[in-house]
């Protein structure tokens, strides 16, 4: 067992009762907000020729930004396939009679160690909650206990497993004319690459805060600068940190968040490749996924009215309309908690 200090994120992405008191960006700060999403610890000296401003003026819009809650967090985006995790998201239909017993659900979820983000929709489904766990038989502990604990509430269930990403991204795309080529995720499960204590401590302060220096985090774990350069890049190279990036509200910037779920009636390769090349042009789709259940796809797409929403919405059904069998769009309301990394990382030994 490795003994970290708790962190409690216990922010999220949405929250539209803070909808209407959103911050107004100008196209400086969708500038900043842009860089820093693809590398949250890239130099202000950088950002500055970038941006076209003084080292000053940079560094003042970054701290206003984190200020008016527009920026929660800098932190790294980890593969947790690579530290020999599953992921498994469960949705959930609510009696919404007990609202004391509801919120005491949603408390539990949020502060649950295995879980990491708890969303909360208007539609079919009342909740969201995505899961790590390093098997079927530790999800299944967790979906018990859950369903012991709140059983007059909980009405309905229903459970995917994540089984491809196609692309992960924590930014709506504030810039339409970036020429940048978003990254698809690489997906091959093999054995998982063994961290020592020091990998995960600093796995853990780097989720606190991935913009500190080399020479912070080097007196933090009692190491030279030097050696936290390399173990970050070491985990860099085997790619358990994808990137450094940005949390944002994006309810502050006057985004509307909404999962949309397909089931195909066959999904091929060719289908495969049609659907990254749509994802390519639409860089509102933030996370696109393959999953094993009930659905064969989910999409998490941030637009800002439901105008743009339709539109991507219906040139998806167009692609696929000769193999789409059912589809649902969940509108999200609030996202209660978002875990940057979840506490049962680390806190044991790998299998």
């Amino acid at each position: 067992m490795y003994n970290f200090p708790v962190i409690r994120d216990m922010v999220g992405r949405i929250n539209h009762d803070t909808f209407e008191h959103s911050s107004r960006l100008d196209t400086k700060d969708k500038k900043i907000l842009t860089m820093l999403a693809d590398n949250a610890r890239v130099p202000l000296t950088q950002l500055c020729k970038q941006v076209g401003l003084s080292r000053d003026a940079v560094d003042y819009r970054i701290k206003k930004l984190e200020k008016d809650g527009v920026i929660l967090k800098f932190f790294p985006n980890l593969n947790y396939d690579k530290l020999g995790y599953y992921i498994f998201h469960i949705f959930l239909l609510i009696d919404e009679v007990d609202q004391k017993k509801k919120k005491e659900l949603i408390g539990f979820l949020a502060d649950h160690q295995n879980i990491y983000s708890v969303i909360e929709y208007n539609d079919r489904w009342d909740l969201e909650i995505a899961v790590i766990a390093k098997n079927l038989i530790e999800f299944d502990d967790i979906m018990m206990d859950i369903g012991v604990r709140f059983p007059q509430i909980i009405m309905e269930k229903d459970k995917v497993e994540i089984i491809k990403r196609y692309y992960t991204h924590f930014l709506p795309p504030l810039i339409k004319s970036r020429s940048k080529e978003r990254k698809n995720i690489s997906f091959d499960r093999k054995e998982p690459v063994v961290l020592d204590e020091k990998d995960y401590r600093l796995l853990r302060l780097l989720s606190e805060d991935c913009r500190a220096s080399t020479y912070k985090l080097g007196e933090r774990l009692k190491i030279s600068s030097d050696a936290v350069l390399y173990r970050m890049k070491k985990m860099q190279d085997n790619e358990i940190i994808r990137n450094y990036t940005i949390l944002t509200d994006i309810s502050k910037m006057h985004y509307q968040w909404y999962t949309f779920s397909i089931e195909m009636k066959m999904f091929d390769r060719e289908h495969e490749h049609r659907l990254g090349e749509f994802l390519q042009e639409h860089g509102e789709i933030i996370r696109a996924a393959k999953t094993l259940g009930g659905w064969d796809l989910l999409l998490y797409i941030i637009v800002r009215d439901v105008k743009e929403f339709h539109q991507i919405v219906m040139g998806l059904k167009h692609m696929f309309a000769s193999v789409v069998k059912n589809y649902q769009t969940w509108v999200a309301y609030k996202e209660h908690s978002f875990k940057t990394m979840p506490e049962i990382v680390g806190n044991r030994k790998p299998l």
